[in-house]
């Protein structure tokens, strides 16, 4: 993969959280790498590329409790240039072994890692996807040219081109990008998406301070948390198209 062209614009990377973890991340200024017990408790900050698909509390069931809302972190593109693993998917799906039915039973996670370079994204998704809108929208193309011995690539392209019912979502075809250090607000993250029931004059006045681009979502009583990532993904489908990257 690493002869694929470098010819498409580097997207932004997210990361998601929920209103408690956001309230930290304002009053501290940065968001933080945390103990990961995936990767044997590594302090670890997790980020999609381009996309908002982590679903935070997915366990919660319906419920008022606003603390649970999903507020959504988009970085600009080009922050990220030492990250300390890639992956083409979730790896914690992976871990959870919910890929087996598409993979060699031996085939591990490490496997499948990306280099540890931003351009890797690129790289996947001009092979696995054509382009950015496209990746954006989880529509892989139908068939990838692959050497005979690529088994791992084949593997993928099987999971991402699966439309069968499952336990799995999307999240098989985002790119996981991993970082082992903290990053600050004030010149990394250029948009948050959150509940308009987190809006106060000293919130905004906080994020728009750090040059950070305030856009609300409806907040509903009683709705899963997980049931709010569509309409992240709708919102920040029209601010990539606002910002032209898509």
């Amino acid at each position: 993969m690493n002869e694929q062209p470098v010819d498409l614009s580097e997207l932004p990377s997210v990361h998601i959280s929920d209103g408690l973890g956001f309230r930290s991340i304002v009053k501290d200024g940065y968001l933080s790498a945390e103990p990961c017990s995936v990767f044997n408790n590594e302090p670890l900050l997790y980020l999609f590329y381009g996309r908002p698909s982590y679903r935070v509390n997915s366990q919660i069931l319906a419920s008022a409790i606003r603390a649970y809302a999903p507020v959504c972190f988009v970085l600009k593109p080009g922050i990220v240039r030492s990250p300390q693993r890639v992956f083409p998917f979730d790896s914690g799906a992976f871990h959870n072994d919910l890929f087996r039915a598409s993979m060699h039973r031996k085939m591990q996670r490490d496997d499948f890692a990306l280099e540890p370079d931003p351009a890797s994204a690129q790289r996947l998704i001009r092979l696995f996807f054509s382009d950015n809108q496209s990746y954006y929208d989880n529509k892989p193309v139908a068939s990838v040219d692959l050497p005979p011995l690529a088994f791992e690539a084949s593997s993928y392209h099987a999971l991402i081109t699966d439309r069968q019912e499952n336990d799995y979502d999307e999240r098989i075809s985002s790119v996981e990008i991993q970082i082992a250090e903290d990053l600050p607000l004030r010149g990394v993250v250029e948009a948050v998406v959150l509940p308009d029931a987190f809006l106060s004059d000293e919130v905004t006045k906080s994020l728009t301070a750090m040059e950070v681009e305030v856009i609300p979502y409806p907040f509903i009583d009683r709705l899963r948390p997980e049931l709010y990532t569509a309409s992240i993904y709708t919102i920040v489908r029209d601010y990539y198209r606002r910002r032209g990257y898509l």
